[in-house]
């Protein structure tokens, strides 16, 4: 594919009805990324909404950009190259040792913020370490943390993976792009902070809760006040939503035995037919709204992480936009896989809002991926096995939505889950 060819001079832009992308269409793509960490297996994606071939595919992996042109609307194309997609290779050169000193804990102002073993901070906070530079927002991770010594590493978090990479046509748009201008770089975008969902290499626990407010709220009043009053409206927006009932029906079985976890008038399971649905939420009133459930049961889970049902009795529960609400999540998610039947699935979805008073503070303070990390080793304590994860952003936000004013991106999903070992 020759980027810099033009249209021949006095030609009729092709039919949109052929469904056939050229070197200068436009179309909305997504781009995939899979990997694995040797702890989970991750499955990321990340819409363009409007891709340009002129401008952006030379942006992409040499087996892809060479393939775009003759696409038609649901084809694919993929890449397992070696190639490090503009990754620097992992360099033992990029590894920096120092002592705890040399991080700034006062480097976001009236913030104090202690280094952790396992979680990435911005460069900026290691700035006093020759040759890193006090405005630098690129994420370096803490590997080795004891009272007289820290060794930091300064590769990219993806660095250490590698990574297969698809590329989708959703539609293809009426028009040409003959200009030049402003270029995306999807791929870069894509697989740019993933990795900061991996573990440690050495198998060794990130230090998600070492310190006395990480589980800690903002509002330690009763939970049973604050959920008092009925909330019967949905907390994702409607794009979000499809994207979550998706997954759900991609990875449980529709004859299967269902709990929806901390539940409310809407389980997201549209179009699986179900053996059982269980409820177990906070609001009478949202669960008996909830006309597709078999059963409801109203209870705290931080005050009670025992679960009301037998060992064994479930084939999957799913957890949605709530995870972040519990204060002892590895306590109930032992008791979630006592009740699952092997080889039962456990899956949580979220998102990048919340109730802020009401989630555990830790949850605030980490980047979107560090949180689907912590979310993954909270499963794996609890003794999970096939861990996965999924991330899906940047599809345009409905436009009758309230916040389209806001943002003109759906809300970003992520997801982990895991099985119990058989």
């Amino acid at each position: 594919m020759d980027p810099l060819k033009k249209p021949t001079e006095g030609a009729e832009p092709p039919s949109v009805t052929n469904r056939e992308l050229d070197d200068h269409g436009l179309a909305a793509v997504t781009l995939t990324a899979n990997w694995s960490d040797g702890r989970a297996s991750h499955e990321d994606h990340l819409h363009v909404d409007r891709f340009s071939v002129f401008r952006e595919a030379d942006s992409l992996p040499e087996e892809i950009a060479c393939a775009i042109a003759g696409m038609h609307e649901g084809d694919r194309v993929s890449t397992s190259h070696p190639a490090r997609y503009g990754i620097e290779a992992w360099s033992e050169s990029h590894m920096q040792t120092a002592t705890p000193r040399h991080f700034d804990s006062h480097h976001r102002r009236g913030l104090v913020v202690e280094p952790r073993l396992g979680r990435f901070y911005p460069q900026g906070f290691f700035h006093s370490i020759p040759g890193i530079f006090e405005d630098a927002v690129i994420p370096a991770r803490i590997i080795d943390l004891t009272p007289d010594r820290m060794a930091v590493d300064f590769n990219h978090s993806m660095a250490r993976f590698p990574i297969q990479v698809q590329f989708r046509v959703d539609e293809i748009l009426p028009g040409y792009d003959r200009r030049g201008g402003r270029c995306l770089d999807p791929l870069l975008e894509l697989i740019q902070y993933p990795g900061l969902s991996a573990p440690l290499a050495d198998g060794n626990l990130t230090d998600f809760a070492d310190h006395a407010n990480a589980r800690g709220r903002m509002d330690e009043t009763d939970d049973a006040s604050f959920y008092n009053r009925p909330r019967l409206v949905q907390h994702l927006d409607r794009q979000a939503l499809k994207l979550v009932n998706g997954l759900y029906r991609r990875l449980l079985r529709g004859d299967s035995v269902v709990l929806d976890l901390m539940a409310s008038f809407d389980s997201h399971l549209e179009g699986m037919e179900l053996v059982k649905l269980h409820l177990l939420g906070m609001n009478r009133e949202e669960l008996a709204a909830n006309g597709v459930a078999t059963t409801a049961t109203v209870q705290d889970l931080n005050m009670q992480p025992t679960l009301p049902y037998s060992s064994n009795s479930l084939d999957a529960i799913v957890c949605t936009a709530s995870i972040e609400y519990l204060t002892a999540p590895e306590q109930v998610l032992v008791d979630v896989k006592r009740t699952l039947r092997p080889g039962g699935l456990f899956i949580t979805a979220f998102s990048n809002r919340w109730f802020p008073t009401k989630a555990i503070r830790i949850w605030s303070d980490l980047h979107e991926f560090e949180r689907v990390g912590m979310v993954t080793q909270w499963l794996q304590q609890a003794g999970f096995d096939k861990l996965a994860t999924y991330s899906a952003k940047g599809w345009p936000r409905p436009s009758d939505d309230p916040h389209a004013a806001n943002t003109p991106f759906s809300d970003p999903v992520y997801a982990v889950w895991g099985r119990k070992p058989r």
